[in-house]
């Protein structure tokens, strides 16, 4: 069985006893149960697994800072019914499946991956700039917020520059000026 350890640099803000185990799930099975290409058996769940992907990368930044606001659920909301042309119904849905696949696995590099490879350099942009919404919805960045973003956007195969123009642009929609 491989383990899996939080990263290191969340180490600096917990004293070693804070190490969190999980046994590593890998997203593509995970993803096969999810949308049915196996005979196991299925949840309700039935998700492309590209919004599945989304979802679940945002439900991590949600949780970052280890609390999931009204913000932060109107952003992810917002932008998976905007993006996928979904009902909030269906929005939430899918959030609930994501949140599955979230309680499973902490692969970002998987996720990220699969998203790079379906979509194109502008919607992962628009990604990050969700991220970045929901950092600061709580009118603060923490370090772990901070730093989350910057790991996915770089997996998302966004240039270090462009990242920062995503960052920049979301703090100037929200009034926050850059310190």
């Amino acid at each position: 069985m491989r383990m899996a350890e939080v990263d290191p640099p969340s180490a600096l803000c917990h004293p070693p006893s804070a190490f969190i185990r999980l046994r590593a799930v890998s997203f593509a099975r995970i993803l096969d149960r999810l949308t049915a290409r196996t005979s196991q058996p299925q949840p309700k769940y039935r998700q492309d697994p590209l919004r599945l992907a989304t979802a679940a990368i945002l439900l991590d930044i949600a949780y970052a800072d280890g609390t999931f606001t009204a913000a932060e659920d109107g952003d992810v909301i917002g932008y998976l019914t905007k993006r996928f042309e979904l009902e909030e119904d269906d929005a939430r849905e899918l959030m609930s499946a994501a949140d599955e696949i979230r309680a499973k696995t902490i692969d970002h590099f998987a996720l990220t991956n699969y998203i790079r490879q379906k979509t194109s350099l502008e919607d992962r942009i628009e990604i990050v700039k969700t991220m970045w919404r929901m950092a600061w919805s709580d009118g603060r960045l923490t370090d772990m917020e901070g730093y989350l973003v910057r790991k996915i956007a770089g997996l998302l195969g966004l240039e270090h520059h462009v990242m920062i123009d995503a960052k920049s642009a979301v703090m100037r929609e929200l009034g926050i000026e850059a310190k």
